[in-house]
This record gives structure tokens, sequence and C-alpha cells, in this order.
């Protein structure tokens, strides 16, 4: 009974050190920055990007989770965006945030609204990246994205990524 409990207690700190983990990241003074618009085409999926397979090498650009989406590093997002002219940037954070600092041509829906506002996003085959300050309410997005059916969601996490 007592193993019970330890375990128990260890998950529990487990758990805890890595939501506090997801949720230290601060807000970074960067400005806007400047992206170029209606490069490349919008061809490519996710299925053309050289997603890992568990047990092989790991690719810090790239990580595959079991909802659906894909977490990726800001600079293959950005990559996808520069080469790709129909990407959609979705930002989940709140109004507040997005005119203290967004990423030009992203689109605001908080993560609060996203299911009340899908008919803003109606290609459901769009490329979609989406972020938010710390990376919990764009993972929350990203699960709401592929639940409803949008099949090229990719979670970047953090706007200061970009």
């Amino acid at each position: 009974m007592l193993k019970k409990y330890v375990f128990r207690i260890l998950f529990i700190v487990a758990a805890s050190a890595v939501l506090l983990a997801g949720c230290a990241s601060g807000v970074g003074d960067e400005s806007d920055h400047d992206v170029e618009e209606n490069v490349g085409s919008a061809e490519s999926t996710k299925d053309d990007l050289d997603v890992e397979q568990p047990g092989t090498e790991s690719n810090h650009d790239i990580e595959q989770v079991d909802t659906g989406s894909t977490i990726i590093s800001g600079a293959l997002a950005r990559e996808i965006y520069e080469s790709n002219d129909s990407v959609i940037l979705l930002d989940v954070r709140n109004q507040d945030e997005f005119e203290s600092h967004h990423i030009e041509n992203s689109i605001l829906i908080p993560y609060t609204e996203l299911e009340s506002r899908l008919s803003e996003l109606p290609d459901k085959d769009a490329i979609i990246i989406v972020f938010c300050r710390a990376g919990r309410r764009s993972a929350i997005a990203a699960d709401i994205l592929v639940a409803n059916g949008y099949t090229n969601v990719y979670d970047m996490q953090e706007v200061t990524n970009w």
C-alpha cells in the first residue's frame, strides 16, 4: 500500500515539473518581424515533411504528438510559411498580448474563442501554424483544431520562437 502512495506522489511531482516548465517562458520585447508575403505554393502537407518515426534519431525541428498536431521549431515554422503562400499563422493569445507584439500577417483568435470561431478557418486542409506565449494555449488550440477535422496543424508553441 505504501508503494501505491509513493508512486502517486512521484507522478504528481513529475507532472507538476512538466507543467511548470511549460509555463516558465516569458514574452520577449521583440519588435514585429517582417515576413515576405505570397511566396511558394500551398502544396506541402505534413506528409511532405521528414517527421522522425519513434525509435529513430530525434529531429529538433519536428515532434509528432499523439493528438494529431505536430510541434515544430520556429525556424521550421518560418520555412514552411515562406514556402507556402496560403499558410495561416494563428495567434491564440489574448488581444492585449497580440497588440503588444505579434507576427506580421498572423490572425488572432484567442484559444478560449476558437471553437466558436472555427468558421473563420474554413479550409480544413490549410496549413495552420499555431502559437501563443509559452506553449500551453497553443497545445490546447491545436487539439481543438485536430478534433474538428483540421489536417495540417503545426504547434510552434511560443511566439518568441519565430
